[in-house]
């Protein structure tokens, strides 16, 4: 476009006439040819707008677990479904409240902290603190674990089933209460008031035996 008005401009020069004017030609001639070539303008790019994400499916499992009383209720699709004894962690290894998901699973798990003890149907929901099933179902009702939360192993099949069916990101963890940080009075002596008294807080269905307390103080997690 530049180069088309300079000839313009020189064909206007020359039809003035003259020396001077066929000089001023020659010299537009040359600045047209020395000039640089136009640059194009770029186009405008759109602003980007990021995809809105999509909002967090329905909870539809909750998992209540009341430290305070030893108990996990299961909650699905807003009605109680299962309510089962629980051993949380006793003292000195409190198992954490608060509000969680599960983050990964395993049919059966080893504890690499506590010797390789079996962790059947472990759902991790913090850290390295799970759900599980334990062979120390004497010990359920009552704080006993390293912090995870113990279920009988009926209990923990059925509980890895749910958490799997619904998904990790519908499924919620509340754990609330507050451990009563209390020892088992069988792990302390074992004598035979003791563990009467023992079996009188147990849940129905379960049974106190010297064997099974002596295999919940070696089942570590």
């Amino acid at each position: 476009m530049r180069s088309l008005a300079g000839i313009a401009t020189l064909v206007i020069v020359l039809a003035a006439g003259g020396p001077l004017a066929a000089e001023d030609a020659g010299e537009a001639l040359a600045a047209i040819a020395a000039a640089p070539p136009p640059v194009a303008a770029s186009p405008v790019a759109a602003p980007v707008v990021a995809p809105t994400p999509p909002p967090p499916p329905p909870i539809t499992l909750v998992l209540n677990t009341d430290l305070g009383s030893q108990r996990l209720t299961v909650i699905e699709n807003g009605k109680a479904k299962y309510t089962w004894p629980i051993s949380s962690g006793r003292r000195g290894f409190a198992t954490p409240t608060g509000t969680f998901h599960p983050q990964w699973a395993s049919r059966m798990h080893y504890s690499r902290q506590y010797e390789y003890a079996p962790m059947p149907h472990a759902v991790f929901f913090h850290r390295g603190t799970a759900f599980h099933g334990t062979s120390a179902v004497g010990m359920l009702g009552q704080p006993a674990s390293h912090g995870c939360v113990r279920l009988a192993p009926s209990n923990a099949a059925q509980l890895f089933k749910l958490i799997h069916k619904h998904g990790y990101a519908s499924t919620k963890v509340v754990v609330h209460g507050g451990s009563r940080n209390r020892e088992p009075a069988v792990a302390r002596r074992g004598s035979r008031g003791q563990l009467a008294s023992a079996r009188s807080d147990q849940p129905a269905g379960y049974r106190v035996s010297r064997t099974s307390s002596r295999r919940s103080s070696s089942y570590t997690d």
